[in-house]
């Protein structure tokens, strides 16, 4: 099965203010995971804020089933990787492609998929 969009989040100053505006926009409810991370719990795709911003693209995670074989793959192709971070959602790792486009992966832990 092909790789798919699995999770992305949008870097923003404030969740606070994050949550009041999107959640007024968008009827989003959230769940704070962490200090610098809100998930929204109501959307069909899994998303969520992060402290940081502001960007101009959301970042995007690529859900795969086995990240430790995916980031091998990744160098065996001649990209670069970030440190794998583990978190209750599951597994991630900040990506380069050969070129230097930056893309994430995503394994999630059971119950986040």
């Amino acid at each position: 099965m092909p790789v798919e969009l699995g999770y992305y989040t949008l870097s923003v100053r404030d969740l606070d203010r994050a949550a009041a505006f999107y959640g007024a926009l968008f009827g989003w409810e959230f769940k704070r995971e962490h200090e610098t991370y809100l998930h929204v719990t109501n959307t069909t795709v899994p998303m969520g804020f992060v402290s940081g911003g502001p960007s101009s693209q959301p970042n995007l995670y690529y859900h795969v089933t086995d990240i430790d074989a995916a980031v091998e793959r990744v160098r065996e192709l001649g990209g670069r990787t970030g440190e794998l971070l583990d978190s209750k959602s599951g597994r991630g790792c900040s990506c380069t492609d050969d070129q230097g486009t930056e893309l994430s992966l995503w394994q999630p832990a059971p119950g986040f998929a």
